[in-house]
């Protein structure tokens, strides 16, 4: 008989193992570095954008050559987008990334050089070392120079002193003899001396030879003095040894060679003229009538010229200058125009120190049947930027809020200069047409937000009293009940 044996032994079913399900099959959880990476990009965009929401209006810059840093000229446009009280303080520059660059007015340039040459002839002083305490030396009011020797001091003594008149303050490298061949051979030892009025002489040179020995091939020719020193518009020929081969009123020539620097002038020739039209006409209350002109923003004047409409009229007008509308009016000086027949170009230029101004009056005694026209002298304001990051660059004009800060460019461009000429500036961006950037909501107050703490605090308090009013009435209405349930 077969006997079977069941097996005490039980397989148990494997459980899978944890760890390799995890594996398999790993949890979904939200991966917060995801959300953090968004709102940082999402706010690094907000930052860039920011600058240009601040401002008004944007000028593309054009740039033709790749350079360290550029030059940006303003224009009448760019002044009647600021803001007149922000003192161009609301101006920055960005790059393409829309981030902020260094951006300042431009420093001032070292006046410009001019070659200087003069041809002119020697001015004895009369008499000898022994005679020219009696002679006065002095100036007219053009600056020429005049000489003057009482009659009974004169001398017959050969002049030892000749004065030369430059005409302009200027430095004087060299001094070159005009000597005729018919005064022969010469030697002269002699100093060089300079002055500004005539009285106080400083020497620039305490003794140069002139020689001229006419040899043949052997010959010698040495007629120029070579100075040195700060400008001056005088300067002295003093004769220290030898004799001078010249006798009275046969005074040599003498050529001036050095150079001179005239920054009034080379301001006024360089300012640029923008015609106004009349924007008001007025009768004045101490009399005579007031023209009033609008400038297209506040520009820095500096000179005034007018110009009558009809032939054969001549005014005389007081200039006054003012920021804007409601600020007082300053007087800047008085002019004269003038028309004869056909010709509209009379009259002098009144010229001032600059000015900003925004609205122009001239006012004359004598009313006119027409205004006059008027053009005004100025130089716009010139900045530079350092050309960090990538270009191209936009000039964001015109903010209530935003001003641009301190940046320290003058001395980026002085070692930029120290790597140039003298005379170098930077290359020259050209503003394009303006778009609108935040558009005229950047130039006024932002709203001020409705300030909810004041009706708040007074719904709390009607609430209160509302809750001590009920309090009050169910206390009340308590007591009157148990008055009435008692025997």
């Amino acid at each position: 008989m077969a006997c079977y044996v069941r097996s005490s032994v039980i397989s148990r079913r494997r459980r899978p193992d944890r760890r390799l399900l995890r594996l398999r099959n790993p949890p979904m959880r939200f991966d917060f570095r995801c959300l953090i990476s968004a709102v940082l990009l999402t706010a690094a965009m907000g930052v860039v954008a920011a600058p240009g929401n601040d401002y008004a209006y944007a000028y593309p810059l054009q740039t033709q050559a790749k350079a360290e840093a550029y030059r940006v000229v303003l224009t009448p446009s760019v002044y009647s987008r600021v803001l007149a009280t922000a003192g161009l303080h609301d101006l920055v520059v960005v790059n393409s990334l829309g981030r902020e660059v260094s951006f300042a007015a431009m420093p001032e340039a070292s006046p410009q050089v001019h070659p200087y040459e003069l041809k002119t002839r020697l001015l004895p002083v009369p008499g000898g070392d022994d005679a020219t305490a009696g002679v006065r030396v002095q100036r007219n009011t053009n600056g020429d120079i005049v000489i003057e020797q009482p009659t009974a001091n004169g001398s017959k003594s050969q002049p030892t002193q000749w004065l030369i008149d430059g005409r302009k303050s200027v430095a004087i490298n060299h001094m070159e003899l005009v000597l005729p061949e018919a005064l022969g051979d010469v030697r002269l030892s002699v100093a060089v001396d300079a002055s500004d009025d005539l009285q106080t002489w400083s020497t620039r040179e305490s003794n140069s030879t002139v020689t001229r020995i006419a040899r043949g091939e052997d010959a010698v020719d040495q007629r120029t003095i070579t100075i040195d020193g700060s400008t001056a518009r005088y300067y002295r020929l003093r004769l220290l040894d030898g004799k001078a081969p010249w006798s009275a009123g046969q005074e040599p020539e003498i050529i001036l060679t050095g150079s001179y620097t005239d920054a009034a002038a080379d301001r006024y020739a360089s300012l640029q003229w923008l015609p106004l039209q009349p924007a008001a006409t007025s009768k004045a209350q101490g009399g005579g009538v007031d023209y009033d002109y609008r400038l297209p923003g506040v520009l820095p004047v500096e000179a005034v010229r007018a110009a009558m409409a009809d032939a054969n009229t001549a005014a005389r007008f007081s200039v006054s200058a003012s920021t804007g509308e409601g600020t007082s009016w300053s007087a800047l000086g008085t002019l004269t125009a003038v028309r004869v027949q056909s010709d509209a170009a009379g009259g002098d230029v009144a010229r001032f120190e600059t000015h900003r101004v925004a609205m122009l009056r001239l006012h004359t005694d004598t009313p006119l049947s027409q205004p006059p026209s008027l053009q005004v002298g100025w130089h716009p304001d010139t900045f530079v930027f350092l050309a960090e990051g990538p270009a191209p660059y936009r000039l964001l004009a015109g903010s209530y809020a935003a001003r641009r800060g301190d940046y320290a460019v003058d001395v980026a461009i002085d070692r930029l200069r120290a790597t140039q000429s003298d005379d170098w500036q930077p290359p020259a961006a050209t503003l394009g047409e303006p778009v609108e950037a935040g558009g005229i909501a950047a130039l006024t107050a932002p709203k001020v937000p409705f300030n909810w703490t004041r009706p708040l605090l007074w719904l709390v308090l009607v609430a209160a009293a509302a809750m001590v009013a009920a309090m009050a009435f169910s206390l009340l209405r308590r007591g009157s009940k148990g008055g009435d349930s008692a025997p």
